[in-house]
């Protein structure tokens, strides 16, 4: 679990990573979620391609996501993607909100 600097440090990042917009190349659910997301389950994470950022050398970027505010049967690769905020969880004895980057179809 994270600790509430590491969290603040995190959020300075969020910025870099909002608003982009990609495709799905390939998704799945999540039935058995990993320690802190138990209550999530069942969920649809996808490996969302982007257009690479200018002077990245890169041909291609990709990031894995968990997906929100999504109809199933529309799901498919291919699928518009963009970024967004959204709220992870709370962390330790503050209850800092933690928050993220998650895809939602467009």
């Amino acid at each position: 679990m994270s600790s509430p600097v590491t969290v603040w440090r995190h959020h300075k990042n969020i910025k870099n990573y909002l608003g982009k917009t990609g495709k799905i190349v390939v998704w799945t659910k999540i039935f058995i979620a990993p320690a802190g997301f138990e209550h999530e389950a069942p969920y649809p994470v996808a490996i969302v391609e982007f257009s690479p950022s200018a002077g990245s050398g890169l041909v291609t970027d990709r990031m894995p996501l968990q997906l929100v505010e999504y109809e199933e049967k529309h799901l498919k690769p291919g699928q518009k993607i963009v970024t967004v905020v959204r709220k992870l969880g709370k962390v330790g004895l503050d209850k800092v909100i933690e928050y993220g980057i998650k895809g939602k179809p467009v």
